[in-house]
């Protein structure tokens, strides 16, 4: 028998139900209490603030994200990658709803970036544990900085990648991981060969699971 959900979570879902139906701009306090059938007064109680509403909608998001990780995470073999392969799929899994939802949270946050503290404080902690599974410090934030560079131009319907492509820059991500986890100090990774006097990666075969989850990402 599932729990029965706390007000704070009905409030929270009726934010997003409002959010997935007319936009971020129609996200009044109003508009919400009537959505979770609650008095505006109920509504405050909990939340004092719109703006408190939006950081339960992140918090959320946040959580979201982090079990979806978790769940990625069981389904791979382990080995030194594992934690930032994990991440990089479950950041990356194609969800409109999630997407119009981040969407209409960094809509808000345009008017306070002070919203956004959370995701700057998880993205720092993010990285600061991603890099001991294998990958020099610098190595995770480029790998994260890409994944979400590319997650945000999804969410902002810009990405000019597609199907195949798509899959294949995801693909390249984890290859990245791969050959970078195989560094020691400054030595040059096993999987790295010179190019017209640069370094580059062998184009080694993305290995079957890692396959199957990156294409597991398209909806």
């Amino acid at each position: 028998m599932c729990p029965r959900a706390s007000s704070r979570d009905l409030i929270v879902d009726a934010a997003q139900a409002v959010v997935l139906e007319g936009g971020a701009a129609h996200m009044t306090l109003d508009a919400v209490a009537a959505k979770a059938g609650v008095s505006k007064g109920g509504l405050l109680y909990h939340f004092p603030s719109k703006k408190a509403l939006l950081r339960a909608m992140l918090d959320r998001r946040l959580q979201r994200l982090e079990e979806a990780r978790q769940l990625k995470r069981v389904q791979l073999p382990e080995g030194p990658v594992r934690e930032i392969t994990a991440y990089v799929l479950s950041l990356l899994d194609r969800d409109r709803n999630t997407q119009r939802i981040s969407a209409g949270l960094l809509a808000s946050a345009a008017h306070d970036l002070k919203l956004l503290e959370p995701l700057r404080k998880d993205y720092r902690k993010l990285v600061t544990e991603l890099a001991p599974s294998g990958l020099r410090f610098e190595q995770a934030a480029v790998i994260v900085l890409a994944a979400h560079g590319l997650r945000f131009l999804e969410i902002l319907s810009l990405s000019p990648l597609k199907g195949k492509q798509r899959e294949r820059v995801i693909e390249e991500m984890l290859r990245l991981a791969d050959g970078e986890s195989t560094t020691r100090g400054n030595e040059p990774a096993r999987n790295r060969r010179s190019v017209g006097g640069r370094s580059s990666f062998r184009k080694v075969p993305v290995s079957s699971h890692r396959r199957v989850a990156a294409s597991s990402s398209r909806h």
